[in-house]
């Protein structure tokens, strides 16, 4: 009888792959989802190939598998806050002469527009350095800024993302961008950039208060050590509703 090694190892295993971040790292990336079995979980982790990649989120350090998992050789990488926008709330007026342009380009009309996902992706791999991927110091630079590069190209080939805000400089030049899910009665900010020369300048504000519908819920996950982002997302009416770990586990060749 031959035996299809491949699926029945995934049908038994605790974790299950992460395609997008294993095309990133050239090498295996596993998601965990908790609760699960954690010694099943020792097991496939002491079994794993090196390099191997897992990553998982929790509530905090009082989740009972906190302590496991840090004995397991899981680190924080960061913590996150989610923060909400009420469906209520009436949107701010916009900027008066900013000196850029904002608009909206929906998913259906970004596939195929190489010279826009060009500009998009060189400014998320070149402006985005604070990721959880960015602070890991197991994972090379280079490697982190082709995750968020990839992430934002996902929107140009219809992988992910709904809508995009985006803003232009006068002379053409994409100064930053929204990239953002929808779902019924609300909306996520899923990938948001502007670039380094043209902070302090409402970039970032205009390409998220252009995203604003009554009705609709607004959510965006940052970073719990980002006072700026945290004062940022409260001055726009977003409030934190949850905080969660973000652990990162590394199974490397020299281990």
């Amino acid at each position: 009888m031959v035996t299809n090694t491949a699926r029945t190892e995934m049908e038994m295993s605790v974790t299950s792959p992460d395609d997008f971040l294993t095309a990133a790292f050239q090498a295996p990336c596993r998601l965990l989802a908790l609760p699960c079995d954690l010694d099943a979980l020792a097991d496939e982790l002491h079994a794993a190939d090196a390099p191997t990649f897992v990553w998982t989120k929790l509530t905090g350090k009082d989740d009972p598998a906190f302590a496991r998992l840090t004995d397991m050789g899981f680190r924080v990488a960061v913590e996150e806050i989610t923060y909400e926008r009420p469906a209520d709330m009436p949107a701010a007026p916009p900027l008066t002469d900013p000196g850029f342009s904002v608009r909206k380009l929906p998913a259906r009309d970004a596939i195929g527009d190489q010279t826009l996902a060009g500009a998009v992706g060189d400014l998320a791999a070149n402006n985005m350095t604070t990721s959880r991927f960015h602070q890991d110091p197991m994972i090379p630079n280079d490697i982190a800024a082709d995750i968020k590069e990839r992430w934002a190209m996902n929107f140009f080939n219809g992988r992910r993302g709904a809508e995009m805000y985006l803003a232009t400089a006068p002379d053409g030049r994409v100064i930053g961008f929204n990239q953002v899910l929808v779902t019924p009665g609300c909306k996520v900010i899923d990938l948001i950039c502007t670039a380094s020369d043209c902070r302090r300048r409402g970039v970032a504000r205009a390409v998220v208060e252009a995203m604003f519908e009554h009705g609709i819920r607004t959510r965006v996950g940052s970073q719990a050590n980002n006072e700026a982002a945290d004062a940022f997302y409260k001055s726009l009416g977003f409030e934190p509703i949850g905080r969660a770990l973000c652990l990162h586990w590394h199974k490397d060749r020299t281990a």
